[in-house]
């Protein structure tokens, strides 16, 4: 360890790894101990954090949430541009007591945990500024719009027109509470006991088991670097009775793949001769990761209007709101519109009230640069990954807000149990495919700020060598 990180640090640090539990909790326990051992005098200031933390070859975020978890115990004090240093002790009227075992216990059941398991951004520090307050205004009517406030309907046509390539009029739209609720509703409709919905493996958590539960036979379709594999959808639909296609054509969930123009045209062929229903899920659309966005692909549904399309906010704002969407052609819209409010109504008006000012708020320049910093995360969770765990083999997404990553296991599901003990939480691949293949997959979510991705993999990296450890131990 470097010297210039002074003689006490260095003792106090000597064994951290040794110890069990995430990183953070291992740091923060050998200066506790350290401290109460009296190796330091009050007031001794504690190293920077990113020089601590490349001398422990761990990510700054660490060592902050290590110095964090130390000052909320009492142990030092954070001076905002001055740096940590170490409280002074209770006088003689206040006998001094134990710290480390108190900060162990306080580690141990330490409530942090961070959720990698979530693609939605993490807060609501990105939003553009609108006016949250609501008033209400006479009214004759009761407050509930069967097919959802006029004003979303059009802010959200104006939306899907302009900034996704998919020329909508509000009255083609239903409000829906997020994009499940828009999902389910198309189940009810379309999927009676056996039908096959077709969709890519892996998926969306928990894609199947809403499949199966509207009575329809779940069958998984491969997904590679452009998306759905089309022919592989039309070898499964060649034998089946007009089965329903799902695809999320602007970035695949989890793995980001955008599918193509040419592939899109395919997949509207496919359809047209298979008899096929195809569901298009743009929940992810305009959410394409790179140095310069090109113009955006039109989606499937602009050039045949006989797909449907559902959506939500939930992605680009914040999952908080749960506001989706739901475009479909004429036929099926009156029906959907009558059965829209079974089982899960739309947000409130407040709510659609908001949801349209934020997406009046959110401009070209907004959105661009909510990409930037998206892209960027997406950019340091590859390079911590490839630093810190070489051995997963990750795609870098193109779009979206989640990677997938192959670890080399037969099976993820214990990896991610331990995980969730070390405080972070990520999917196992059992839960993202309807077919159980990908078992050796995790779906991570790199929508949170850069010091929680930091932590999380050093959290994931100290999981991953104890699994490892117990995995070698077993043989």
């Amino acid at each position: 360890m470097d010297q210039d990180l002074g003689w006490w640090v260095r003792i106090a640090l000597d064994d951290w790894q040794a110890r069990t539990g995430p990183r953070h909790r291992r740091i923060a326990e050998a200066l506790a101990e350290a401290i109460e051992r009296g190796l330091t005098d009050p007031g001794a200031k504690l190293p920077a954090e990113r020089p601590l933390a490349d001398a422990l070859r761990v990510g700054r975020g660490t060592v902050v949430r290590g110095y964090e978890t130390l000052a909320e115990a009492g142990l030092v004090e954070r001076r905002q541009g001055a740096g940590t240093f170490v409280r002074p002790r209770p006088g003689w009227t206040h006998p001094p007591t134990p710290v480390a075992a108190p900060v162990r216990r306080r580690l141990v059941a330490d409530a942090d945990v961070l959720d990698l398991s979530l693609s939605v951004p993490a807060g609501t520090g990105h939003l553009p500024p609108v006016d949250g307050s609501f008033a209400f205004s006479r009214s004759d009517d009761h407050g509930l719009p069967p097919n959802g406030l006029p004003e979303l309907r059009a802010a959200l046509a104006d939306h899907l027109t302009v900034h996704l390539g998919l020329p909508t009029t509000p009255d083609q739209l239903i409000v829906t509470a997020g994009a499940r609720h828009a999902l389910a509703l198309v189940f009810a409709a379309l999927v009676s006991p056996g039908r096959a919905v077709l969709t890519g493996c892996p998926g969306p958590p928990g894609l199947g088991a809403a499949v199966t539960a509207a009575g329809g036979r779940p069958i998984g379709v491969g997904v590679d670097a452009l998306g759905l594999d089309v022919a592989a959808v039309d070898r499964a639909a060649a034998r089946l009775h007009a089965p329903v296609i799902l695809t999320a054509s602007a970035a695949h969930d989890p793995t980001g793949a955008p599918s193509a123009e040419l592939r899109r045209r395919s997949l509207l062929a496919v359809r047209r001769s298979r008899n096929a229903v195809l569901v298009e899920d743009l929940t992810q659309a305009g959410l394409d990761l790179g140095p310069v966005r090109a113009r955006p692909v039109p989606p499937a549904a602009a050039a045949d209007d006989a797909v449907i399309t559902i959506g939500s906010l939930s992605k680009m704002f914040w999952a908080g709101l749960r506001v989706g969407w739901l475009r479909a052609p004429g036929s099926l819209r009156g029906y959907l519109a009558q059965t829209s409010g079974v089982g899960a109504p739309a947000a409130s008006v407040p709510t659609q009230v908001l949801a349209t000012r934020l997406l009046d708020a959110a401009d070209a320049p907004w959105q661009d640069g909510l990409r930037r910093a998206l892209t960027e995360r997406r950019d340091l969770l590859l390079e911590l990954l490839a630093r810190q765990l070489p051995a997963w083999r990750v795609e870098p997404p193109r779009a979206g807000l989640s990677l997938w990553a192959d670890l080399p296991v037969a099976d993820s599901t214990t990896f991610v149990h331990l995980a969730a003990r070390y405080g972070v939480l990520v999917v196992p691949g059992t839960a993202a495919c309807v077919d159980g293949r990908h078992r050796r997959g995790v779906r991570m979510s790199f929508a949170e700020s850069p010091a929680t991705l930091e932590s999380a993999v050093d959290r994931l990296t100290a999981a991953w060598e104890e699994h490892t450890r117990r995995l070698a131990a077993s043989r």
